[in-house]
């Protein structure tokens, strides 16, 4: 019997170059993936706003007591109210006058000491003063008095002093003596001539005059109820007369009269609410953000209606606004894909912009990123 060996025929083995075409293929492949992702990754836009700000005036006209959206609850009042002011002639020239001022009278004697109009009072440096009226002094006690230099002229202005009096014995003296607190004047006088132009700027001045003496007399005097509310008024002037006529020769003139005062009481928050809600619809909240309002908000009284207890105010408040780089109209998805003059044309049409700088990364970029977190916008605001 003849045996036959079976034999197992082997596969050749795969060549080295082909593991070679491969493994560069893949690091190919790789790198390329690598450089899509790098690309991608790597897109940039930065778009720099150059922005100017500007002024929203709001100008109301609210209602009070009168109903409607543009209206408040308040309080109309009037009152007739008299005040005397003084004024000074614009032109005028230097003269002597008699200086004068308060002091203090002091007595640390045991016994009262009674003193005559016109007693002497004296300086250090030799100024004398009289009394201008008498008085009594009471022991271990003390009186103010008014006192006059007994000389015109400047040299009686002086400063705070104490004064001895003469006329007294030198031991006496020790005991009563004056001393006073501020300075006395009157030594250097302006005098003037009154002209119709004085008086006529004195009487529109007058007119606020009254309005402020009104308001610092009722503060003490005003209900409970009111106090804690706003007021605004105004003055209707009456007969306002001088003191002194048009072409006298003056160092001042007093203008008297009486003025109906109208006044109206409101609670500023709901006046507040209505400049808000107005400022509100004059901003554009999709591409303007308010930089400041007005510290001051302006109330005036237009008219006003006691039998109906009607008024109407007339509100001024300056709002200050520019561009919002977090409203809608900047945000990133409005750059999407879009080229280095798309975005500067559709910026430069929007309010408030006065320039624009784009720059894209890398710098052969055509155009900007489609997510959002590879565009940055900012705003530089210039006044």
């Amino acid at each position: 019997m003849i045996t036959h060996r079976l034999g197992t025929k082997m596969q050749p083995e795969p060549p080295v170059r082909f593991y070679k075409t491969i493994a560069i293929t893949f690091l190919v492949l790789t790198i390329v993936l690598l450089a899509i992702v790098v690309f991608f990754t790597s897109k940039k836009a930065t778009i720099t706003i150059v922005a100017n700000t500007d002024n929203k005036n709001v100008n109301l006209a609210i209602d009070i007591n009168a109903g409607g959206n543009q209206s408040i609850k308040g309080v109309v009042t009037s009152t007739i109210f008299s005040w005397s002011e003084k004024f000074y002639p614009t032109s005028n020239k230097s003269i002597d006058g008699v200086a004068g001022g308060e002091v203090i009278i002091y007595n640390d004697s045991v016994i009262p000491q009674p003193l005559v109009a016109t007693t002497r009072l004296l300086t250090a440096d030799g100024i004398l003063f009289r009394l201008s009226e008498g008085v009594t002094v009471p022991a271990n006690d003390s009186v103010a008095v008014k006192i006059y230099a007994d000389k015109s002229g400047v040299s009686g202005d002086i400063s705070p002093v104490a004064f001895t009096i003469p006329g007294l014995d030198s031991n006496r003296q020790q005991y009563i003596y004056a001393k006073s607190k501020i300075a006395m004047s009157g030594g250097l006088k302006k005098v003037g001539v009154l002209t119709s132009d004085d008086l006529q700027v004195a009487k529109n001045s007058f007119a606020l005059k009254i309005q402020l003496a009104y308001q610092n007399s009722i503060k003490e005097n005003l209900p409970k109820d009111l106090k804690s509310l706003d007021n605004v008024l105004t003055a209707i002037a009456g007969i306002v007369e001088s003191d002194t006529k048009v072409g006298d020769q003056t160092d001042g003139f007093t203008l008297s009269g009486s003025s109906t005062i109208a006044m109206v009481f409101y609670d500023k928050k709901d006046l507040q609410s209505l400049v808000s809600k107005d400022i509100s619809s004059k901003v554009d909240g999709s591409l303007e953000k308010i930089l400041s309002v007005g510290n001051n908000l302006q109330v005036s009284l237009s008219n006003y209606n006691l039998v109906n207890q009607t008024a109407r105010l007339s509100v001024y408040q300056d709002v200050l606004v520019t561009l919002d780089v977090d409203g809608n109209k900047l945000s990133a998805s409005n750059f999407f894909n879009k080229s280095k003059d798309e975005i500067q044309r559709y910026v430069m049409g929007l309010s408030h912009v006065v320039g624009v700088d784009i720059k894209f990364s890398p710098s052969w970029m055509r155009k900007a990123p489609s997510v959002a977190d590879k565009i940055k916008v900012t705003v530089k605001n210039v006044k």
